[in-house]
């Protein structure tokens, strides 16, 4: 144990712990004795201390693991659970004597869980790998047992212990867990290990009593030991029906026979007195508080944070006394946000007992029904909150029913909807009543109800506002900045629509500007942001991310423009809580002068992010929201970009040119080296959810006959081994290190000069020249495996030198071994001011932000005795800076600020850009998306390289809705949500093209020529493959005629306006002519007979080209070709 830690636990349990007995050792740089304690007798007392309260044959062992491979969200994952059998003492080490001895840090505990099952059981996990490889669509998680997060701390540091509630909770879980496993057949024995769980469960509510959280509750009445007070209390009952706050109330008037001289001495006398007074009031409020939160199993922080009225008050808490009597669920309620939570299952076990004594306390507080109206209240708000964390704004109440009643909650509570009618009347506040657009009944978090009608308030007035006036000629403006040559055909148009966005985006006080990378968002803005009229009215640039705002900072040096993060500026108006990472409402706003505000990478923002920022900026004229909403969703609730583009867009502005309308622009011309013809860019356009091109088929092929080409890399694998085998490769490859074993090539491709030193100031500048990528972070193809295995590879002769106590680096920091020359990521916005040099730091750091471990490292120069003890780091976002960490802050079970950074999450690599990308692809994957896919393929600038498992023409599959995270939100910011129901998957219905009998199209026309096909009984099939001459191709639709043999492929042409498209679908016909395949009006081919139909061509008054399909062509066609 650190020695810290141990005089704290020492000071809290009164111990037999003395510091003086604690040697002087030679290596420890301060010549004191290390950070750890060393001596025989302190650390019996402190092992003693914790072991003699387990009982042989009686007390539970729960085994835990915290990262397994098909677990991806960070927690506490159970592994079996047992009776301890036997406890073998820890012994003194070899040598020891009476002047100095010391002990092995651990005793040996024998565990009953055998394969027969009798007295444990493991959870079947090892059984439901194997049922998945049968069962490919079978997700390990849904079997898995996480432990509360607000009982983390139990499961924590090897061994702790784990409090009676937190047993039951988890028991129930198993419970759960087992019968889901038998359900499906995964395992034996499920009826004899549940069987087993229940009679522990019933041990467990006779040892929990009625008042788990005494000693807690006494701490915060005033106590400072009070669970010394407690256990002498509870020590003393002579049978469960005993009141222990009676035993209390006796011994503040003679402790004698009750409790010990010591333990009475803890209780100041002004604190009897007190308790006293207030039991002696008619008026029992205070102190029936102090009993009810005695029945909850809390700590001393959650029972000072509810009893004291002061610290509630400085959690933003206004509750009374009474409220609480009343409804004790609003302890679950008020503390949800905060870094003390109380589970609502910890509420039910404290108000639901069995058998309840007749002088339970507080009186009358007794619950015996599991309707219990504020139960349901709690229960909804819980469901919610769980609806939240996975992208819904509001929930279907027949779905939030059926979950309900679902849990594995003690009593259970088999609601149906007619409770809600007697519920309802207590949802004030917290949950409000909303409706789906089929008029079934929804509810919604208030919160989220409030940041729905701000967005949609704000936006409907700024866009139906008056227009904002700017004279600039935008076409000259751009001209001038992009003087290189004369402009081609595709560079006209690409400054045609940027100048016709800007003009929209200047005049309009609300607008999107969406597209995607390289099409010039960020020019756009510079050159927006550098009219005089603009910038001597303030601008205002935020970006949830600090990579977003470090890029519009280097575009717009010359600029007058404030750039921050988002959480960064919110913070200042009471905005953001960093503790809890949560953007919240407040009464403070921001009065300062910005007449434009630009809010970058949109995409990532969820409602309450952007109704709080729009709320708390006062006087803006020009609000533009930036981004592409192709790019994955927020990482909680909503799609506020996505739904507010769907409510701007104008219709039939896919076949339009320039996609410009009231508060809309969208770039659609991409700029980039290589254009819209590069390969990579033509793949990400697969899972972009618009309509493809007719050609753009022709990438799939491309990467089965041409896996290698200039900007991407295809490269598949099929099980672990074989990916364990080819990575290496493909990094010694892409990377041109020569081989695995060159570690000097392999740090210059990360910014050493020399291959050995990482200089301030040099490095940084190569952090981001190339980044693997992967959905996941477990299993060997994970981002933790490809950390650790980069490490082995390349850095395991630094970690050596930095573990030699002589080394000139100082010690590896946290779990991954973090050292000198390091890709790190900083994990949480922090404020830091342990910065070089101090002038214009920004000292703030945000979560997300890239880095370069470049010291300390010791110089003759530095005089200091021993190794350098902090970890310098330089950040891609704050070049010219190095942040000091210290190993303190890299604690084994501290949320750890940094990790490794080789290899990210798709998610974490979202607002930054990089040289080359390594892109893993697993498949099966289940957090794979199409909006992941799109996101990862547009982070490079020079090429993707995929490594993808499995047959690579099945990467197309992973484009259908199906796919998609985004369409599978249910949010009403704009209309009431209208969800359709594909193969169990619930979408969207406004965000999708289906027709009548199910199928989901990418386009209106396709949707309109394949509806009237199905219409008239054609029966086409969608995107069906044809392969000829081992060249595969996708037709819109192909219509077979099974009696005569006959077959045509149909083709429709959204934008032969556009001269690339235009290109791409002339390469795509010829292929169908030389393969025989002819149009209709030459009588067919061999192979086949071509149909072809376009959107026809017309201007509007504005000068922009828009495209329509006529539904009579359509018709004519088939009535001419088919006969119908």
């Amino acid at each position: 144990m650190l020695n810290e830690n141990a005089k704290e636990k020492a000071d809290m349990y009164d111990l037999n712990y003395d510091e003086a007995r604690e040697p002087s050792l030679d290596w420890s740089n301060d010549g004191g004795s290390g950070n750890w304690v060393q001596e025989i007798n302190n650390q019996k007392a402190l092992l003693n201390c914790f072991f003699e309260h387990l009982q042989e044959e009686t007390s539970l062992i729960f085994f835990y693991a915290k990262q397994v491979p098909f677990v991806e969200e960070s927690g506490r994952v159970l592994a079996g659970v047992g009776k301890i059998k036997k406890i073998i003492p820890s012994e003194a080490y070899e040598g020891s004597n009476s002047r100095f001895g010391a002990a092995y840090w651990e005793h040996m505990v024998l565990h009953s869980v055998r394969p027969n099952g009798k007295e444990g059981f493991l959870l079947p996990y090892h059984e439901a790998i194997k049922y998945q490889v049968e069962n490919p669509d079978f997700d390990i998680a849904e079997l898995a047992v996480i432990v509360p997060n607000d009982k983390r701390f139990e499961f924590s540091y090897g061994t702790e212990h784990v409090s009676n509630d937190s047993a039951i909770r988890v028991l129930l879980e198993c419970i759960k867990s087992l019968e889901k496993a038998e359900a499906l057949g995964i395992g034996n024995n499920h009826q004899q290990h549940i069987q087993w769980i229940h009679n522990e469960i019933a041990q467990l509510e006779k040892l929990r009593g009625v008042y788990p959280g005494m000693g807690s509750a006494l701490c915060a009445f005033g106590v400072e030991k009070g669970y010394f007070v407690a256990a002498e209390i509870i020590n003393q009952l002579k049978d469960e029906n005993e009141n222990p706050w009676n035993l209390f109330e006796k011994a503040l008037e003679d402790p004698k026979g009750i409790l010990s001289d010591k333990v009475n001495s803890l209780i100041p006398s002004n604190t009897k007195k007190l308790y006293q007074r207030l039991n002696g009031k008619l008026d029992k409020t205070r102190i029936n508080l102090l009993y009810l939160l005695s029945r909850f199993d809390l700590s001393i922080e959650q029972a000072k944070a509810l009893y004291i009225e002061e610290e509630r008050e400085k959690l933003g808490i206004s509750r009374t006394d009474k409220a609480y009597l009343e409804n004790p669920y609003l302890i679950f309620e008020d503390l949800r946000f905060t870094l003390m939570p109380v589970a609502l299952s910890t509420i039910d076990l404290g108000l639901y007992i069995k058998n309840a004594p007749n002088n339970l306390l507080p009186d009358r507080l007794v619950f015996d029904d599991p309707f219990d109206i504020h139960r349901i209240r709690a229960l909804t708000i819980q469901q919610l909150e769980w609806a939240a964390q996975t992208g819904h704004t509001l929930f279907p109440r027949k779905e939030i029913i059926k979950q309900i009643r679902n849990l594995s909650i003690r009593p259970a509570c088999p609601i149906n909807s007619d409770y809600y009618e007697l519920a309802d009347e207590c949802f004030e506040g917290s949950i409000s009543l909303v409706e789906m657009n089929n008029e079934e009944a929804a509810y919604q978090l208030s919160r989220l109800a409030t940041a729905r009608e701000i967005i949609k308030q704000k936006i409907t007035d700024r866009v139906n506002g008056n227009r904002l006036e700017l004279s600039a000629d935008w076409h000259l403006l751009l001209d001038n900045a992009f003087t290189k040559g004369t402009p081609d055909e595709q560079e006209q148009k690409a400054r045609e629509e940027k100048a016709t966005s800007l003009k929209e985006i200047a005049e309009s006080r609300f607008s999107v500007l969406i597209g995607p990378a390289g099409t010039g968002k960020t020019t756009l803005l510079t050159i927006l942001a550098r009219q005089k009229e603009v910038e001597n009215n303030g601008v205002l640039f935020l970006a949830p991310t600090g990579k977003a705002r470090v890029r519009m900072e280097e575009v717009a040096k010359n600029i007058q423009v404030t750039a921050k993060t988002l959480a960064q500026f919110l913070s200042a108006y009471g905005r953001y809580n960093g503790e809890i990472q949560q953007y919240v409402f407040s009464n403070r706003y921001c009065e300062e002068k910005y007449d434009t505000v630009i809010l970058d990478e949109a995409s990532m923002l969820t409602e309450e992010m952007l109704a709080t920022t729009l709320e708390c900026i006062k006087g803006v004229k020009r609000f533009i929201l930036v981004g592409d909403h192709r790019q994955l969703p927020p990482i909680g609730a909503g799609r506020p970009f996505v739904d507010i583009i769907q409510h701007l867009k104008p219709d039939g502005i896919e076949t339009s040119f320039p996609r410009v309308g009231k508060g809309y622009a969208e770039l659609t011309i991409k700029r980039r080296q290589g254009g819209s013809k590069r390969e990579d860019l033509q793949l990400a356009e697969w899972f972009s959810g618009e309509s493809l091109e007719p050609g753009a088929d022709s990438i799939i092929n491309q990467i089965l006959t041409q896996p290698n080409s200039k900007y991407l890399r295809v490269e598949h694998w099929q099980t672990e081994t074989d990916f364990d085998t080819l990575f290496p490769k493909v990094l010694v490859d892409e990377l041109d290190l020569g081989s695995i074993e060159n570690v000097q090539a392999f740090n210059q491709s990360l910014g050493s000069k020399d291959g050995r030193f990482f200089n301030f100031k040099e490095a940084v500048n190569s952090a981001e020249s190339w980044q693997i990528l992967s959905p996941i972070r477990e299993k060997v193809f994970g981002v933790r495996a490809i950390n650790r295995k980069i490490h082995k590879l390349f850095r395991e002769d630094k970690v050596r030198y930095a573990r030699d106590r002589y080394g000139k680096i100082p010690f590896p920091i946290g779990l991954e071994e973090i050292v000198y020359g390091d890709k790190i990521i900083n994990l949480y916005n922090a404020r830091r001011t342990d910065v070089w040099p101090g002038d214009n730091a920004l000292n703030y750091i945000a979560n997300g932000e890239l880095g370069m471990v470049i010291g300390q490292f010791k110089t003759p120069k530095m005089t200091f005795k021993g190794k350098p003890k902090n970890t310098e780091i330089e950040f891609t976002s704050q070049k010219g800076y190095k942040y000091t960490f210290k190993s303190g802050e890299f604690a084994e079970e501290a949320n750890n600020p940094l990790e490794l950074a080789y290899a990210l999450t798709v998610h974490k690599s979202q607002g930054s850009e990089f040289g080359k990308v390594f892109f893993v692809v697993p498949n099966p994957c289940f957090l794979l998306s199409r909006e992941m896919l799109y996101t990862a393929l547009t982070r490079q600038k020079e090429k993707v390289i995929i490594l993808f498992q499995g047959n690579t023409f099945d990467i197309k599959e992973l484009a259908s809705p199906l796919k998609s995270d985004t369409l599978r939100r249910i949010t009403n910011l704009f209309a009431k949500p209208e969800l359709v129901e594909v193969d169990g998957h619930y979408l969207e219905k406004n965000l999708i093209h289906q027709a009548s009998d199910g199928k989901m199209l990418r386009s209106k026309s396709e949707l309109l020529i394949y509806q009237r096909l199905i219409d008239k009984k054609l029966n086409p099939i969608y995107e069906k493959k044809l392969v000829i001459k081992e060249v595969e191709k996708l037709p819109d639709f192909t219509i077979e005629n099974e009696d005569s043999g006959e077959v045509y492929y149909w083709e429709h042409c959204g934008m032969l306006f556009d001269s690339e498209y235009k290109q791409r679908w002339e390469e795509k016909y010829q292929w169908y002519v030389d393969n025989n395949i002819l149009p209709s009006e030459q009588g067919g081919g061999k192979n086949g007979t071509l149909i072809i139909t376009e959107d026809k061509a017309f201007k509007v008054e504005d000068g922009s080209i828009r495209g329509a399909i006529s539904v009579k062509e359509i018709d004519e066609i088939i009535r001419k070709i088919f006969n119908i």
